[in-house]
């Protein structure tokens, strides 16, 4: 084998210049490979550290206790980095060379023979094929990755939880991390007063649905909590340079009102670190915690259903219970028909004492009767509101919804077809066949032309009619037609009435919760109230006169209640002119019980109420007057009579010696 020695020399000195770089490379390897096991257990604490500063639990701790926290922490790691780096030491060119040739795989140590020399002479071509050999094996030499051997000292991997926990740190910190990294390294001092010459004024001022004062946030600093959509405001006056405003890490910029006071206005809907700076300092922080508003809690105290002592028109009970923070301002009840969920609901607007109380319990008794569902079964939940529109529901209850008790056979009939068209609206033919029925009875119709005509109209809407409207108005004349042939004309009177108490009721509710109604509509309304009430009674006068057999109307007891009625109306109505809207809403309160009284008649079981014991011994003492007046009249009769007798002649003329008186 014949080598070429100047090539072979030539190629070594290009591999000795190449060297060099692998061997500076290769002896960072090494360096890096000692002084990472010497650096984590410094590092693994201060990464400990730095996940409870982005938590901001050093501020937990007294200002005191985070200084000496903030030493341990400090000796710790500079106790553990001198120990780890007194260990070091600087890697040489033969620790490199065994590294290069560990990690390129070369055999019989290559580079250590570019720098030998033989020992012998005259083996100059034995050494050069050797040479030849080892160079050769050179070309594909690599440094390799550091192997810092970690996992055998680690061998529960804290460092990779360590890792995975400041990851999760960091993403709970958000944007405020550099903020909170920041306070974890400087104790919550309280922080230096502002200057003599500057005035700091800062409030917040909640919601106006609250019904909370002002709150005044102290220089010298501390904890606030306010509700959400609080209004911030802060008033800077005198000193030198325009200050700066920042909450959770944002800055927002202060106004200028002339040369020397500055003011600065926020909507608070996220707390955080609240803080005022000046001419790179901080003049005065807080930390701020903004509470989200909740939904009012309303709930069913006991069961919906018919209310006690309804009498002949059964009423509906619909017991409440509401409560919330900062009060509530709307609360409806929602019926839904059971056998139809897919209907529109029933909304029965609930009135609440003082407008919006923040707590109350009460029960909405209310005549429900014309409604197309009475006597069918419901279910219902009620719905309250605050002011900022957030909605609390209840549970949901069933019942049955109280219907009136008719007593004529007909108006029966007409409330069942009235359900009928509730549950099967689509299905008019059973509905039109049972009316053809009740057309039928001559007994009914025979002197009552108008309902007769009323009852083929609501046939023929039902035949020719098209849709849902057809199908209510045809129920809306069924209900009319069944209160013409029970009671006649009292009861539509009875419904104008309720109407237009309910008006009423609703505007003088309306003022008393602040909102702006006018006196005149006031008085129109009133006025309104007397006319029906005078239609009504009238109307009941003459149901009397033309039943007297009946026990529902007691003509005496109807005068009392005139009279009665009449005079609360005409007084109520002369105090809103006079501007006291307490009296006359006591007034109206008053009329409304005389009205229920009316409305439901007679105890039952006999028991009399104080006023009609009172009404029955005045018809007493009237009754015992008329009769000491029918015996006194008998007695002048009498005296009468017998005046008269004597003062005719007797038969046969006077006598001789008698005369005439």
């Amino acid at each position: 084998m014949i080598v070429e020695p100047v090539r072979t020399e030539e190629k070594q000195a290009q591999l000795l210049h190449g060297l060099r770089r692998r061997r500076a490379l290769a002896r960072a390897v090494l360096m890096f490979e000692r002084v990472w096991p010497a650096v984590w257990p410094a590092l693994g604490v201060a990464g400990a550290f730095l996940c409870a500063a982005l938590l901001d639990l050093p501020l937990l701790l007294p200002p005191l206790l985070h200084l000496l926290l903030l030493v341990s922490v400090g000796l710790a790691v500079a106790g553990l980095l001198a120990r780890g780096m007194r260990r070091l030491a600087r890697p040489g060119d033969a620790e490199a060379d065994r590294r290069l040739e560990r990690a390129s795989g070369l055999r019989h140590r290559p580079l250590a023979v570019l720098q030998d020399k033989p020992a012998l002479t005259g083996a100059e071509g034995l050494w050069a094929a050797h040479v030849a050999r080892a160079v050769a094996q050179l070309g594909r030499m690599r440094v390799g990755w550091p192997r810092p051997g970690l996992a055998a000292r680690d061998r529960w991997a804290l460092r990779g939880l360590l890792v995975v926990v400041l990851a999760a740190c960091l993403v709970i910190a958000g944007g405020e991390a550099p903020m909170r990294i920041a306070r974890g390294l400087q104790p919550a001092w309280v922080p230096p007063p502002a200057p003599p010459s500057t005035q700091l004024q800062a409030w917040i001022t909640p919601p106006a649905y609250t019904g909370l004062a002002p709150v005044f946030l102290k220089n010298e600093g501390g904890a606030v909590s306010v509700p959400a959509g609080s209004h911030l405001t802060v008033s800077v006056t005198g000193g030198s340079g325009e200050p700066s405003l920042s909450l959770a890490g944002s800055s927002h910029a202060f106004q200028a009102l002339d040369g020397a006071s500055f003011q600065a206005d926020l909507e608070l809907n996220a707390g955080g670190r609240l803080a005022v700076r000046r001419g790179g300092r901080e003049v005065a922080g807080w930390a701020l915690t903004v509470v989200a508003d909740s939904p009012p809690v309303v709930a069913w105290p006991e069961p919906p259903g018919t209310a006690r002592g309804g009498g002949r028109v059964p009423l509906t009970r619909l017991p409440w219970q509401v409560s919330h923070d900062y009060g509530v301002t709307s609360l409806n009840a929602e019926l839904l028909l059971r056998d139809r969920p897919d209907a529109p609901a029933l909304v029965v607007p609930i009135p609440l004492p003082g407008g919006s109380p923040k707590s109350a319990k009460g029960a909405r008794v209310q005549d429900l009767t014309a409604h197309s569902w009475a006597g069918l079964p419901v279910t219902g939940r009620l719905v309250a509101r605050d002011a900022p529109g957030l909605t609390g529901t209840s549970g949901v209850e069933s019942f049955v919804l109280p219907e009136r008790r008719f007593q004529n056979p007909v108006a029966r009939a007409l409330m069942e077809v009235r359900k009928q068209l509730t549950l099967k609206p689509d299905d008019r033919l059973t509905p039109m066949q049972e009316l053809d029925q009740l057309a039928t009875l001559p007994e009914v119709w025979s002197n009552d032309t108008g309902g007769f005509l009323n009852l083929r109209g609501i046939t023929a809407l039902l035949q020719r009619g098209y849709g849902a409207a057809a199908v209510e108005e045809a129920q809306q004349r069924l209900w009319e037609l069944a209160i013409h042939l029970e009671e006649g004309a009292t009861e539509r009177t009875a419904q104008a009435l309720e109407q237009a108490r309910q008006a009423l009721r609703e505007a003088l509710d309306a003022q008393k919760r602040g909102d702006k109604v006018e006196q005149s509509e006031i008085d129109r309304r009133m006025k309104e109230v007397q006319e029906a009430l005078q239609k009504h009674l009238q109307a009941l006068a003459e149901e009397a006169r033309r039943n007297p057999d009946s026990q529902q109307f007691d003509p005496n007891a109807h005068q009392l209640d005139a009279r009665d009625m009449q005079r609360l109306a005409e007084q109520m109505r002369e105090a809103a002119r006079q501007g006291k809207m307490d009296e006359a809403r006591d007034k109206l309160a008053e009329l409304e019980k005389l009205l229920d009284e009316l409305k439901n008649g007679r105890p039952e079981h006999g028991k009399m109420t104080e006023r009609e014991k009172q009404r029955a011994q005045q018809r007493q003492r009237g009754q015992q007057q008329m009769n000491a007046l029918q015996d006194i009249v008998q007695r002048l009769g009498g005296l009468l009579d017998n005046a008269d007798s004597r003062s005719q002649p007797p038969p046969g003329g006077y006598g001789r010696g008698l005369r005439r008186p």
